[in-house]
C-alpha cells in the first residue's frame, strides 16, 4: 500500500528521502515525521507528530579508519605495480621457473591490493548519519540513516518549521 494511503486528511508531504542502507523512506509532512518501509512480505510505518518532537540531533560521521587503511593499501599496491613495470625484465626472469598459476597470482597481487585500497577509500568517505529525536512522553528515539549531506540539511530545515 503506498504511503499516501497512510496520510491524514489534508496532510501533504513537504520532504522525502530514501535511506541508502535500509531503503526506509523518511518523510516530513506538515503534521508528522514518518518513517515508512514497504517490502514484499510486509510494510512498516513509524510516525511522530511534529509538535511532540522536543528536539533532535543529527550526527554525520565518516569511517576514517577505512579511509586511512585504503590510502596505505592503494599506495603500496600502485608502488608495487610501478616497480613491476619498471623492472619487468628482471621480474619475469625471476618468475620463469615458477608454474604459470603462481606467476599470475604474484603479478595480480599488487593490482588487487591497489583496488582493495581504492574500495576502502570509497567506503571511508561514505557518510553515516544518526538522527536522534527527543519525543515528548517517549524519551529518545534514535534512527541510523544513510542520507546525503544535503538531505540531512533539508530534513533539519523541515523539522524546524
Amino acid at each position: 500500500m503506498p504511503l499516501e494511503n497512510w496520510l491524514l486528511p489534508n496532510e501533504t508531504i513537504r520532504f522525502s528521502a530514501i535511506d541508502g542502507r535500509s531503503k526506509l523512506k523518511v518523510n516530513v509532512t506538515d503534521k508528522r515525521l514518518i518513517f515508512y518501509k514497504e517490502g514484499l512480505a510486509s510494510e512498516s510505518l513509524e510516525a511522530y507528530m511534529l509538535d511532540h518532537i522536543a528536539g533532535y540531533r543529527i550526527t554525520i560521521t565518516r569511517k576514517i579508519t577505512y579511509l586511512i587503511t585504503g590510502i596505505i593499501l592503494a599506495i603500496i599496491g600502485f608502488t608495487a605495480i610501478i616497480y613491476l613495470f619498471t623492472f619487468k625484465h628482471t621480474v619475469f626472469i625471476a618468475l620463469r621457473p615458477l608454474p604459470e598459476l603462481i606467476t599470475a597470482l604474484i603479478l595480480a597481487t599488487p593490482f588487487l591490493i591497489g583496488v582493495t585500497g581504492i574500495t576502502l577509500i570509497a567506503h571511508g568517505l561514505t557518510q553515516y548519519g544518526n538522527l536522534e529525536l527527543s519525543i515528548t512522553g517517549k524519551g529518545k528515539v534514535t534512527k541510523t540513516l544513510k542520507l546525503l549531506r544535503h538531505e540531512y540539511i533539508q530534513l533539519s530545515k523541515h523539522l524546524s518549521m
